[in-house]
């Protein structure tokens, strides 16, 4: 497969995947937030659809509610994706880490279906769609 769109264009959207995990982690819920569009869509088996700023912002607080006090870590691998002008679809492999009391234990695997745009020379999630190994 040839690679598609320019190399700013693709170190902008690996910055992004980055930038994602980075902020909900730390729980830097705003700065996530505007890892998506206006009209992004968050799409969590567990947690439901959620759709701009206000809905995604309600995710946060219904996922900070969820960790118990836990430290989690999202690892986003095999990062893949194309690109066509402004718009681009990808995906990568998410493996999920949850952290309390000294213990570590990998909590889910699964992977991103994503949907990227460029608006005003930014790279920024479309819709961003969890799916978990072994989650119907």
């Amino acid at each position: 497969m040839a690679i598609t769109g320019t190399w700013e264009d693709r170190e902008q959207i690996r910055e992004l995947y980055a930038r994602y995990a980075y902020t909900v982690d730390l729980g830097r819920y705003q700065e996530w937030v505007q890892c998506f569009t206006e009209d992004g869509v968050f799409d969590s088996p567990i947690f439901g659809q959620h759709k701009g700023p206000q809905g995604l912002l309600k995710f946060t607080a219904l996922y900070k509610e969820s960790q118990g006090g836990a430290q989690v870590r999202h690892v986003m691998s095999n990062v893949s994706f194309v690109v066509n002008g402004d718009q681009a679809i990808g995906g990568c492999y998410l493996s999920y880490y949850h952290c309390k009391e000294g213990k570590v234990a990998l909590a889910a695997l699964g992977r991103y279906e994503d949907k990227l745009r460029k608006v005003n020379g930014e790279w920024l999630f479309e819709s961003r769609k969890v799916q978990l190994d072994g989650h119907a």
